[in-house]
């Protein structure tokens, strides 16, 4: 019996010495990862909570705020669309209470709320709204998205913005991500509840699983010492603007921390036992819309359903931060990635780092990093520099051109004028999103496309000047 019970403390004691061992050499990794991932991508700032076995397993902050102060892990970040997940826990409360039904029409809920079906025949429900099958575009969503609207009954106003909106799909049928829906959700859930949407975050979610650090409008996250992140300029982090936005925190803009969306994670992990019953936990995580080989789209969440590598995980951004969200319960971890520098360019760099760091927990293993590219902003800047030349070095020449000549410049010059006018509505139809989208997202890009503006417009109206003269310099 001794030497049984002997054996057993030595399995034990050599178990808790491997298990100690691999759980510092992934704690190396994962700092040396994260320190080179943070250089080659050039974040300000960096805070990182990863929840395994239902307790903190690795935690660290690396870098500062656009203020000058040391990034901790109770700094306050907005989530962007990780806001999505926690909305959309929100109505799976309010569908367990029996206050909202998944399948109910909206005009249940929002009567005033008016849409174009434009020919189609279903109406939109709750469960469209939550999967982004409404049939209301991605373009729609962002005309009413980054508003900088703030105060009590903003998310009312950009819900009247939206009104009459036009379907481009049949409800139910595609899949198309839009922010539109989730802040119809937001206006759902002050209609049914009585209260702002705020109000309602902070009584029935943030306090019951004790996120005292997380807000849904600009004036508590200032209360509590929010900064503004960084805006990138051909990678280099620029301090942006103000650019909180109250109505699109159903959508992208509530703000928490590091800490407190450990404790997201815990209760995902934990089953959602403290707010929803399993049945309906298990409809909140469920996969709904199939978007493409084993991934999908649930309520609020990007889901895989692969055999062997089953999880799901959601990514936020804003235009001065960028978010991810993973977990994993059937090996019973997940993790909180906060930064503060976003770009429309850069939106893959999060997502490699969230990729490396599910390789360093689940395989040991360090990844390579990817390159950072800049690739678009330079393709742009080096046209916008070689448009310049040709413009300064054709007007020099053009004074040695006859009458016959001008003329076929003067058309060039009505060319140019057209291209100038129609160059940023050609650029909002490619990239599907609206010109004030893209001015926050891409801010470099978007002064390169003005620049590109400016100088087709001037070289046009100068290839009219010069030509007027030599007319006037012949009639004379």
């Amino acid at each position: 019996m001794k030497k049984v019970m002997l054996f057993l403390l030595l399995s034990m004691t050599m178990f808790n010495s491997y298990a100690s061992a691999t759980s510092s050499d992934h704690t190396q990794l994962i700092q040396d990862f994260m320190k080179k991932s943070i250089e080659e991508y050039k974040i300000p700032g960096v805070s990182l909570t990863i929840v395994k076995d239902g307790e903190i397993y690795f935690q660290d902050n690396w870098g500062s705020r656009s203020d000058g102060t040391p990034v901790t892990s109770e700094t306050l970040f907005t989530l962007g669309s990780i806001s999505k997940p926690l909305t959309s826990l929100a109505l799976m409360k309010l569908v367990e209470q029996k206050n909202i039904e998944l399948d109910q029409t909206i005009d249940t809920y929002i009567p005033s709320f008016q849409y174009n079906k434009n020919g189609f025949e279903k109406n939109i429900t709750i469960r469209h709204l939550l999967t982004h099958t409404s049939g209301i575009s991605s373009y729609e969503g962002l005309e009413v998205a980054e508003l900088m609207l703030r105060g009590v009954n903003t998310i009312d106003e950009a819900v009247q913005k939206l009104n009459n909106v036009s379907l481009n799909h049949e409800p139910g049928e595609i899949h198309q991500y839009s922010a539109a829906n989730y802040l119809l959700l937001g206006k759902v859930i002050e209609n049914v509840t009585d209260q702002s949407f705020a109000e309602f975050m902070d009584d029935e979610i943030y306090s019951a699983l004790e996120m005292n650090r997380t807000v849904s409008n600009y004036e508590n996250a200032n209360r509590l010492g929010y900064q503004p992140g960084f805006q990138s300029w051909f990678g280099k982090p620029i301090k942006s603007e103000n650019l909180f936005d109250d109505s699109g925190a159903p959508y992208g803009y509530i703000a928490s921390t590091a800490n407190d969306m450990s404790k997201f994670i815990q209760f995902l992990l934990d089953g959602g036992r403290d707010l929803l019953s399993n049945h309906t936990f298990d409809i909140y995580t469920s996969p709904q819309v199939h978007r493409k080989e084993e991934m999908y789209y649930g309520l609020g969440w990007r889901i895989s359903i692969k055999k062997t590598d089953s999880f799901y995980f959601h990514g936020g951004e804003t235009p001065d931060s960028r978010a991810e969200l993973f977990l994993n319960p059937e090996k019973d971890y997940g993790f909180i990635l906060l930064t503060n520098k976003n770009n429309f360019s850069e939106v893959l760099h999060t997502a490699y780092i969230r990729e490396g760091l599910k390789t360093i927990i689940e395989d040991g293993e360090l990844p390579e990093i990817p390159k950072a590219s800049y690739q678009m902003q330079w393709i742009t800047l080096i046209v916008a520099i070689l448009l310049a030349v040709l413009t300064i070095w054709n007007l020099v020449h053009l004074k040695r051109k006859n009458l016959v000549r001008i003329i076929r410049w003067a058309i060039i010059g009505v060319i140019s004028i057209i291209f100038s006018l129609v160059l940023i509505p050609l650029i909002t139809y490619l990239f599907d999103s609206p010109w004030h989208t893209i001015y926050y997202y891409a801010p470099d890009i978007a002064f390169l496309i003005i620049c590109l503006v400016g100088i087709l417009a001037i070289y046009g109206l100068l290839l009219f000047f010069m030509m007027y003269k030599k007319r006037k310099v012949l009639i004379c």
